[in-house]
């Protein structure tokens, strides 16, 4: 079964994982995917987009981890799948596999969601107002787009699909520069929406979202995500546009932003990014040794990489702390956050204001605990510098970054045979 295939499934396995947070516990069992695209109703529709937040959710894990693992972030050590220090390790991706599979079937099954409520929204004789359809497409693009770059940051020069509307005549494969611009016209016409929408959306919007629940500030995450791509591009007059537009604050709280949520009630899901201090080799994240030997001392964000009570040794692997972004099981993950904003910021201005961009990386340094940097001295290594600390263990960022510079060859090798790679292959009963 291709993998796109799997759309109906998911979406139908999907309604098990609605956060009770979204709908106060509501059971959202009742639409079906029929009734959603020939003529939704409000009842429908609320009940879909809380769908769509819930399934952003699914695979969020494996996703985070396979990116992080190929760029020596952490280990993965899983004593029941040695994949993890394997394959993702000595860089022979396998095009039939749940760190290439799962994580590109997850995605495409939020945006089969997405396509939808869109078609549904375009179907409806529901009793809705332009203002509220308006604002609907908006967030449902926007949301769209999100998901769609997941997919392109794993797959990179590989490309993905963008129009999957018909899942019985999928289109073409479209390569990173074209899918790129592809995306920063959804997220565009989306802020057309969003700014015909009103003042409210006509349903809830989860808790993560909070500051950014009407159609009016959600722009504002529209824009961070498009500041985001265009800083992809190399189009640092566009980021810092866009920037201008978002929730990005030089003085305001550096964890300020969109998140996914979690809990333990009802059938919600846990934080997949969660472990224990101390865990095993039956499942632990276990902090690249160079990540604590590159960083500056006195640098606060190696509390998130804490010192373990006894090293941990795996596959002729071995490291003495933990990751531990994560508190809980049940603490929210960053989707985008004002620290990545202010280091887009001080990136896009590299060249345009160099000061500017000393002050931007001041901000994020002094809010480690570390001094200023030398006047000047804002260039590419110091930017890769921050972000690597600050973004550490969040979404890949740090394969990202070093694959947009050309600098994957820098990422250390543990072991004889280790190799490193630039992208996930795209997932066999998918290749075009």
């Amino acid at each position: 079964m291709k993998i796109l295939d799997k759309f109906w499934m998911l979406l139908l396995f999907s309604v098990a994982f609605i956060s009770c947070e979204v709908q106060d516990g509501e059971n959202l069992n009742g639409a079906d995917t029929i009734s959603i695209s020939e003529d939704i109703s409000k009842g429908e529709l609320a009940n879909a987009v809380a769908g769509v937040f819930a399934d952003m959710r699914v695979r969020l894990g494996t996703q985070i981890d396979a990116m992080s693992v190929v760029g020596r972030e952490y280990w993965r050590i899983q004593s029941s799948d040695p994949r993890w220090t394997a394959d993702l390790l000595t860089g022979t991706l396998d095009d039939n596999s749940f760190y290439s599979n799962n994580p590109y079937a997850a995605r495409y099954a939020t945006v089969r969601d997405c396509n939808l409520i869109l078609e549904g929204l375009v179907n409806t004789t529901a009793d809705f107002t332009e203002a509220e359809i308006a604002a609907s497409r908006g967030l449902v693009n926007t949301l769209k787009a999100h998901e769609l770059l997941m997919v392109l940051n794993m797959l990179y020069e590989n490309g993905i699909r963008t129009n999957v509307e018909d899942p019985d005549n999928l289109g073409a494969f479209t390569g990173y520069s074209e899918t790129l611009a592809l995306l920063t016209d959804m997220l565009t016409t989306a802020v057309t929406d969003l700014s015909a929408g009103g003042s409210t959306f006509p349903f809830a919007i989860p808790s993560g979202f909070s500051g950014m629940d009407t159609p009016s500030t959600f722009i504002q995450f529209n824009k961070a995500l498009a500041a985001r791509i265009a800083t992809y591009q190399g189009d640092y007059p566009r980021t810092l546009t866009l920037l201008a537009d978002s929730f990005m604050d030089l003085d305001g709280d550096l964890d300020a932003g969109a998140y996914f949520t979690f809990s333990l009630t009802g059938a919600d899901i846990a934080n997949p990014l969660f472990f224990a201090a101390n865990s095993t080799v039956a499942n632990a994240r276990i902090t690249h040794p160079s990540f604590i030997a590159d960083a500056e001392a006195g640098d606060a964000r190696l509390d998130k990489a804490p010192l373990r009570d006894a090293a941990l040794t795996a596959d002729n692997l071995t490291g003495n702390n933990d990751v531990l972004v994560y508190k809980s099981n049940i603490d929210p993950v960053g989707i985008i956050r004002n620290e990545e904003l202010i280091l887009l910021y001080a990136e896009a201005n590299m060249t345009i204001d160099p000061g500017e961009a000393e002050t931007a990386i001041n901000v994020i340094r002094n809010a480690a605990g570390l001094g200023d940097i030398a006047p000047g001295s804002v260039d590419i290594d110091r930017i890769l510098y921050e972000r690597r600390y600050s973004l550490f263990a969040e979404g890949g960022h740090r394969w990202i970054d070093l694959r947009r510079f050309d600098r994957i060859g820098d990422l250390p090798l543990d072991r004889a045979g280790d190799g490193t790679v630039t992208q996930f292959p795209i997932p066999q009963n998918e290749n075009p």
